[in-house]
């Protein structure tokens, strides 16, 4: 994953006065700061990827309780920072537990041959900050449980004696489990929680194996595309001990179990936009696969290829609730703007991947966001 610094300060030079040319300096290093702290956390490899889904589930859960989306504020309020901040923790933790690794495969590390100072005190912040969420919902036993256990699936899979990133199977369910299964589950129990409400067990059960089925194709994808570097140092996860064609034949299976969960939700929230949605972005991915030679892949990394299903989880099945619910509820526009305004890149790739296919004819193009 590249990242981009802007080092100089031509971003601000629009504040530059005659009288004073220390403001853009000043401004420079603030920006560039900023910059650092969102590396640090790695948001960009999560924040739309992890987050935009998670509030549509929100949405979707909602629509099928029948709760006001107006009314929907204060939960987005809540799980955008206490999800931010577990998110945050993990990004550390891994970069943290992985620097060896890193260094003696090749790879580059974060925080390999630095001081450990600085990411013991951003763990540490991010553990005070779930702590206080912890204990505002102590008493509500699921919500606190499913929360708690975002952070300690993720502590066993990084953290020695346990690291069970290195154990083979144990290393992909606690994966799947704490980066999709337990901030899902926390979502719709936050949902419940706030309005006070229940929704039937099929819906919970069904966000379970979608999330689960989900969380297991994601990592199996990433040990594939790790494997190369992770059996130079004998790193013991599942594609190493088992191969990438095992782990690739577990991805489908879990992709299979996904996609009929999925469905399944689908049809409980009867909403026909979202399936609509989904017709549209099968074709989507025929023509761009025909036009521009980006394909879709389910568990084995291409150079040209897109995860299937992800541009859809991100984009089209939130906007499809949002957009359902503002045709019926006007007020809920201004979710539906604040959502795009927070989860825009991966739908500005769409368009102009459209753009481009509408340009371009039958030439492939080397558009790679």
């Amino acid at each position: 994953m590249k990242y981009m610094k802007n080092k100089s300060s031509s971003s601000v030079l629009w504040l530059t006065t005659t009288t004073d040319r220390f403001r853009p300096a000043i401004y420079s290093r603030l920006y560039t700061y900023s910059l650092s702290i969102f590396e640090w956390f790695r948001a960009d490899c999560w924040w739309e990827h992890k987050l935009s889904p998670i509030l549509a589930t929100i949405y979707a859960t909602a629509a099928l309780a029948r709760i006001p989306f107006p009314s929907l504020w204060p939960v987005v309020a809540l799980a955008l920072p206490a999800l931010a901040v577990c998110a945050s923790y993990v990004s550390v933790l891994n970069d943290l537990t992985d620097a060896q690794d890193d260094q003696a495969s090749g790879k580059p590390g974060r925080w390999t041959g630095e001081s450990r100072i600085t990411p013991a005190l951003l763990l540490g912040a991010c553990v005070a900050a779930g702590s206080g969420f912890l204990i505002v919902w102590r008493k509500d036993t699921l919500l606190f449980s499913a929360y708690l256990l975002c952070w300690l699936a993720f502590a066993l899979y990084s953290m020695p004696p346990f690291r069970l990133k290195v154990r083979g199977i144990w290393g992909v369910l606690a994966d799947a489990s704490g980066a999709h299964l337990f901030p899902m589950l926390f979502a719709v129990f936050l949902v419940y929680h706030w309005n006070r409400s229940e929704g039937p067990a099929a819906w919970t059960i069904l966000i379970a194996l979608w999330s689960f089925a989900a969380g297991v194709r994601g990592i199996l994808l990433h040990q594939v595309e790790d494997a190369g570097n992770d059996k130079k140092i004998g790193l013991r996860t599942f594609a190493c001990l088992h191969g990438t064609k095992a782990a690739e034949r577990l991805g489908l299976l879990a992709f299979s179990l996904e996609s009929a969960a999925f469905m399944a939700m689908l049809w409980l929230t009867r909403n026909p936009l979202a399936a609509l949605f989904l017709v549209f972005y099968g074709l989507f991915a025929l023509i761009r696969w025909r036009l521009l030679g980006i394909s879709l892949t389910v568990s084995k990394p291409g150079p040209a290829s897109r995860t299937a299903m992800a541009e859809y989880y991100i984009v089209l099945y939130p906007l499809a609730f949002l957009l359902t619910a503002a045709w019926q509820q006007p007020a809920a526009l201004s979710l539906l703007l604040f959502h795009a305004v927070l989860f825009s890149r991966q739908g500005l790739y769409m368009v102009h991947e459209i753009v481009t296919m509408l340009k371009s004819g039958p030439k492939p193009a080397a558009f790679h966001p």
